[in-house]
């Protein structure tokens, strides 16, 4: 596989920042680790800043909105074409995700970076679009290389446009019908398992839909064998646009020290690529949750990432990603309004 251009080499991970945190918070009034996994979420946070300052004020979800040619297999819950009705609505405020960044004073932005049908006139909604969606898997591969790599690439831009304009944490988050079987899909080539290990119910589809999905994904892994070791050529024969786009904020934040919280399936089937194309960025991201799609969790495990929270969701959007931000929220308070052992004249003895 060719190098992209754009790609920078990755921001190190301090260990210095992590054991300076770790010591901040064994001093403080509490039992020491007490805090469990809150403790590991701000020294990650730390290590990926290289500060044991750690900053999270600003943050910013990245949500890309596209359509796919595969839903016309049967393999969605509809096969209307909504995507550009939820692009809308998460654009206009109303959608889960955008209900709960607005709790936790996190931006949203949209980007059309493939729907289907005439360009948008909401002014919420960005236009980055590639082209008006992806082929059908079965008929086609999804896209070319050329528009793989540009999928990636308009990511990679709108991540840097947001860490310029002094983002502290990134999340991502997508809409697009179909876009579960495309990410079976590529789980399934990269990390050579069953198809039926990575296949499931996804958003609220009947048993004969998830039986069609699988036949679908089988048979376009079969038809167009992608290569597993080249990233680019699995998202080509296999992804979508928001896929790939997703794929490129993850390399930018990477490069830029910017933690990036994965929202689900897709986005850990993004972080997959990611992986794929600059070993070493796993260490830079953070699971938000445990997803219900099967295969999310065959995909965190390959990447040695643990999720925070396991609600059984299946929402998609990014909302995962900001449900995550409570958490931060909690432990940056713990550091900024806890009293330290030597303030109270105390220290725990084992």
């Amino acid at each position: 596989m060719e190098k992209l251009a754009f790609l920078q080499p990755l921001s190190p991970i301090s260990t210095t920042a992590r054991d300076q945190l770790q010591a901040k918070l064994d001093n403080l009034a509490k039992p020491i680790r007490g805090l469990g996994r809150l403790e590991e979420l701000a020294i990650d946070i730390a290590g990926i800043q290289q500060t044991a300052d750690i900053q999270v004020a600003k943050r910013t979800c990245l949500v890309y909105v596209a359509d796919n040619g595969v839903v016309v297999e049967g393999v969605s819950a509809t096969s209307e074409p909504i995507t550009n009705i939820l692009a809308d609505n998460i654009a206009d405020g109303h959608a889960a995700v955008s209900a709960l960044a607005i709790a936790r004073g996190c931006e949203v932005k949209v980007y059309d970076v493939g729907l289907a049908g005439p360009h948008h006139v909401n002014s919420k909604l960005i236009d980055k679009r590639i082209k008006a969606g992806t082929n059908d898997i079965l008929k086609a591969p999804a896209m070319s290389r050329e528009e793989a790599i540009q999928s990636i690439k308009v990511g990679y831009d709108t991540a840097l446009e947001a860490i310029e304009a002094g983002t502290d944490l990134l999340l991502i988050g997508e809409a697009g019908l179909g876009n579960t079987t495309l990410a079976s899909a590529i789980v399934a080539t990269m990390l050579n398992v069953p198809v039926t290990d990575v296949v499931s119910a996804g958003s609220h589809v009947k048993d004969a839909t998830v039986q069609n999905k699988l036949k679908v994904v089988e048979t376009a892994v079969k038809q167009w064998q992608p290569d597993a070791a080249d990233p680019i050529d699995v998202l080509s024969k296999l992804g979508a646009f928001e896929l790939g786009a997703k794929t490129g904020a993850i390399l930018c934040a990477a490069e830029h020290g910017v933690p990036l919280i994965l929202d689900g399936f897709l986005s850990d089937t993004s972080a997959l690529l990611a992986e794929a194309i600059q070993p070493g960025v796993t260490q830079h991201l953070i699971a938000s949750h445990s997803s219900k799609e099967s295969g999310a969790n065959r995909v965190l495990e390959h990447l040695g990432l643990k999720p925070y929270l396991d609600f059984n969701l299946a929402a998609g959007e990014g909302t995962g990603a900001v449900m995550l931000l409570a958490e931060i929220d909690d432990i940056q308070a713990v550091l900024q309004h806890m009293n330290r052992l030597e303030d109270l004249n105390f220290e725990y003895t084992n």
